[in-house]
């Protein structure tokens, strides 16, 4: 019967041999189980060694299963998801640091990204998110007071997704996100725990609800030592036209 460090030793030889990139599927527990010959609470104890040493990490759910790991977390494009429920699939503890929430008037940017008349009421969030307890991201986001009235009383370490869709009935169907790259400024390098001038992922989105209302104006700062950008892609048939 194989033991822990006899699989350990072989998984390891596994991934070496065939150079497998970072955040590709090595397979599903029961397949890996079958594949070596062993049990599975025998391949559990090996992958967890692994995983400590940040070569492979597990996920859950359909599309879940053993993927090598380089230590970066995946931001899904594909997705509208909040960072908790995306940590969460990716085998990461989450948790929260609410920086500042206030009730204002919308600024113009504000009031053209959520439809607002001027002088309508936003409240504003700011958060710091940590994966591990190891800081994350930084997350501004603005939603119209006029479609969360009592907002200001809930949890804010919550998912607000989570208490919009509970509490409001607002569903995030559809985001348009732009993404850029921007050096960490001196407040951003204390917060995330980087230095200053480090690369950082800077995202803007405006999300909207099922009804095809913005709700959501964001402003996201991603450590770019802890994240990867994915995107699933699908082909598109172009119909030529004859002029």
């Amino acid at each position: 019967m194989t033991d822990v460090p006899a699989l350990y030793a072989r998984l390891l030889s596994h991934l070496d041999a065939l150079d497998f990139e970072a955040g590709e599927r090595i397979g599903t527990e029961r397949s890996l189980a079958e594949q070596f010959g062993v049990t599975r609470s025998v391949l559990r104890a090996a992958l967890g060694v692994l995983e400590s040493e940040g070569r492979v990490r597990r996920t859950i759910g359909r599309m879940g299963g053993v993927f090598s790991w380089d230590g970066k977390i995946e931001r899904h494009l594909n997705a509208i998801e909040g960072v908790p429920d995306m940590l969460r699939q990716q085998g990461f503890r989450s948790a929260t640091e609410v920086l500042s929430a206030e009730i204002a008037i919308a600024t113009p940017i504000e009031c053209r990204a959520l439809q607002l008349d001027p002088g309508a009421a936003v409240f504003r969030l700011r958060r710091r998110r940590d994966a591990n307890d190891v800081p994350l991201s930084l997350d501004s986001m603005t939603l119209p007071m006029r479609l969360v009235p009592g907002f200001p009383t809930v949890g804010h370490a919550q998912s607000v997704y989570r208490i919009l869709a509970e509490k409001y009935g607002i569903e995030a169907a559809e985001a348009n996100e732009t993404i850029d790259v921007s050096s960490a400024t001196e407040e951003q390098a204390r917060i995330l725990q980087v230095e200053a001038g480090a690369p950082l992922l800077e995202i803007h989105r405006v999300t909207y609800s099922q009804h095809g209302v913005p709700f959501e104006f964001a402003h996201d700062f991603f450590r770019s030592d802890r994240t990867r950008i994915t995107l699933r892609r699908h082909g598109a048939r172009w119909k030529r036209v004859d002029r």
